[in-house]
This record gives C-alpha cells, structure tokens and sequence, in this order.
C-alpha cells in the first residue's frame, strides 16, 4: 500500500485546505521541518495526489501542490475539521 494516507498525511491536507494557496514539496518540508524530510513530504503529496485529495501542476522549478474546489474531501473529515 505505497499510496496509503497516513495520519501525517492528513494532517498536511487539513494546513494546505486551511491555509491555501500553492507550495511546493520543498516549501512544504522547510515549513514543517524538522518534522518530515524531502522523501516522506513527497511520499504523503503522491498519495494524497493519488486519491484526488490534492492537486498539483507543473512548474518549471518544482511541481506545486494546492487543495482546490475540484479536489475530494479526505474521507472522514468535514469542513469544520482542522
């Protein structure tokens, strides 16, 4: 189960819905640091990107990662979860 979403997981989905706008996994790691290192930052946006919870878009430097309107909610969460 490599796309699996872990508790971490969700808890980067729950910032990135709250906090909005677009980052990268780069970006992502320095903000939660020392926390998650480059491999599980990528490791939790593949699945998260996997299950349609996030979606991304190519940038010329880094794929940026962003939950928008088109994205599903993550299972067992509401709009009020944070």
């Amino acid at each position: 189960m490599g796309n699996a979403i872990t508790h971490d997981a969700r808890a980067l989905w729950l910032m990135l819905r709250k906090d909005g706008g677009w980052w990268s996994a780069s970006m992502l790691t320095h903000h939660w640091r020392p926390t998650f290192d480059i491999y599980e930052m990528n490791t939790m946006l593949n699945a998260l990107v996997a299950g349609g919870i996030v979606q991304s878009r190519k940038q010329v430097d880094a794929d940026q990662y962003c939950v928008t309107s088109d994205c599903l909610e993550l299972p067992g969460t509401t709009l009020t979860d944070e």
